[in-house]
């Protein structure tokens, strides 16, 4: 079977799926549109929602399926095919679902879900809060605390970003109602695609990794990796931090002539040349380009250098080792930027690179509560 007919049968097999168990049209167009909550919460579960939850298609696929209106008039079609969801699972073997976003922001099926879906086993329950109660949010993490989830960070829209203090909602598994925590004390701030981890005693928080959208000095604010700790101490509801911020290096890399830049998510296509200093360095990450440079006696003192893809530029981080390691001269951070430029050069293939330094603003409301 060619891959014509491959695409033509999955599309007959999801039309015949649609007759048996799928919503009728008129209930498709009442539901399509994605929407907030009026109470906290509000029960939000449809026939379509329910449908296209256990599907997993695409807004476009579901404005095909149901020969709907073009989104780009209608606006963003409802689909649980989502990046940045969390989840939880409950001890009673229900599913937590939190959030997410569906499709780019260039696409007109574009939405981040402020929504929680509940499954247990065949049963779907969808609610729906307010946005000044939850805001739609991508990339948080959920820790189940007790009877209650802990949802921290989110990436948002891009209005919507700035170096806030860090978004905290606690989700109630008993109500499914939503409450904010105000927290005091030095906060990651707008942190997203982090790891947020329980301690044993179940009494605090320790949040680490992830990125933190920033206020830059002479720049566009963008997300800069974060190398600290935080611990909330979730009875006093008081962060503490392990500040590493003084062991991390900036760097915007761009190209002299304006154009896009190819993505770095191939880790395998990025070619280091024989005798560059980064040769034989290179490490997996999660779609970005890493290197682990030896740095001291031990297999834990070592710099590593990271290069976040942007489009039209890309953000390069130098990360100190968290110990007394002697940190290196400003030489050799230019041979280990030199190497990298030529093995950025060499992959982009659009001629000479730029690097500019990164600064930092100092954040306003560092220890304030949202």
């Amino acid at each position: 079977m060619g891959l014509y007919e491959h695409i033509e049968q999955r599309k007959r097999e999801r039309r015949e799926r649609l007759r048996r168990e799928g919503p009728d049209r008129d209930t498709f167009l009442q539901w399509r549109s994605p929407c907030f909550g009026i109470s906290n919460p509000d029960n939000l579960t449809n026939p379509f929602w329910c449908y296209a939850i256990r599907e997993g298609g695409s807004g476009w696929g579901f404005k095909e399926d149901f020969d709907g209106p073009d989104s780009f008039e209608a606006g963003p079609c409802f689909s649980f095919q989502r990046y940045g969801q969390a989840e939880v699972h409950l001890a009673d073997g229900r599913r937590v679902l939190i959030g997410g976003t569906h499709e780019d922001f260039y696409d007109p099926d574009f939405c981040i879900y402020n929504d929680v879906v509940v499954i247990d086993g065949d049963s779907i329950t969808v609610y729906g809060y307010p946005e000044e109660v939850f805001p739609p949010t991508d990339y948080a993490t959920a820790t189940l605390v007790g009877d209650e989830i802990w949802i921290i960070g989110s990436l948002g829209y891009k209005h919507n970003r700035d170096d806030r203090p860090t978004q905290i909602r606690v989700l109630d598994t008993q109500t499914w109602s939503m409450r904010t925590a105000e927290c005091q004390g030095p906060n990651p701030g707008a942190i997203w695609g982090h790891r947020s981890e329980l301690s044993a005693d179940g009494g605090q928080l320790l949040v680490s990794g992830g990125q933190r959208h920033c206020r830059l000095v002479g720049m566009d604010p963008q997300s800069l990796i974060n190398p600290s700790i935080h611990l909330l101490n979730l009875a006093s509801q008081t962060w503490t931090a392990i500040n590493r911020d003084e062991q991390c290096h900036y760097w915007l890399i761009s190209p002299e002539a304006p154009c896009l830049l190819p993505s770095l998510s191939r880790f395998d296509r990025v070619a280091v040349p024989a005798g560059n200093r980064l040769e034989r360095l290179a490490c997996h990450g999660q779609g970005d380009l890493n290197f682990r440079l030896p740095w001291g006696r031990s297999d834990d003192h070592s710099l590593e250098l990271t290069v976040q893809h942007q489009a039209s530029s890309a953000t390069v981080t130098l990360q100190m080792p968290p110990s007394n390691t002697t940190p290196p001269e400003e030489d050799e951070i230019a041979a280990i930027l030199n190497a990298l430029i030529e093995v950025l050069e060499g992959h982009y293939g659009c001629g000479s690179l730029q690097i500019t330094p990164i600064q930092r603003e100092q954040r306003v409301e560092l220890y304030g509560a949202k």
